[in-house]
């Protein structure tokens, strides 16, 4: 399993190379989700360990965002991703980049586990609920047959 960090700078590795800039927290948490959620797709594990919390504009690793408070993220030292790993997470990058943060956080919307955790608050209304790890294996799920032709009302 991969250091959740260690995806996380990997993430902005990849938009600094692609756009000579960080990539911008909301964004990193979307892709981050995202790359949780094909890896729960795929190998049916989590990539990472963390948990995610249903915040009002979609899902937050807190631990991510102590990083980008520091104003010197990701300068830790971090376990290398594997191979797996890192295809996993070229791939979503590659899906999912050329989408801006408000983009991916309506997309982070839809998504059954957000909206299970942030049951009970009204829109707009901020949230730290975590987010749960079936939940969000149902909306893997409900991905790879979305890619596979199924449509869901």
């Amino acid at each position: 399993m991969a250091q959740l960090l260690a995806v996380a700078k990997y993430l902005n590795e990849l938009h600094v190379s692609k756009h000579d800039c960080e990539m911008d927290q909301m964004k990193m948490h979307k892709m981050m989700y995202f790359s949780q959620r094909e890896s729960l797709m795929i190998s049916g594990s989590p990539l990472f360990d963390g948990d995610f919390e249903a915040w009002k504009y979609g899902p937050v690793l807190t631990e991510v965002r102590s990083e980008y408070m520091t104003g010197n993220m990701f300068a830790g030292t971090y376990d290398a991703l594997t191979e797996d790993e890192v295809q996993l997470v070229n791939d979503v990058f590659n899906r999912y980049d050329e989408y801006d943060s408000w983009q991916l956080s309506t997309l982070s919307h839809s998504e059954t586990s957000w909206l299970k955790a942030r049951e009970g608050l009204k829109m707009g209304e901020p949230g730290r609920n975590k987010m749960s790890l079936s939940a969000m294996s149902v909306d893997a799920t409900r991905e790879k047959l979305r890619r596979q032709g199924v449509v869901f009302a």
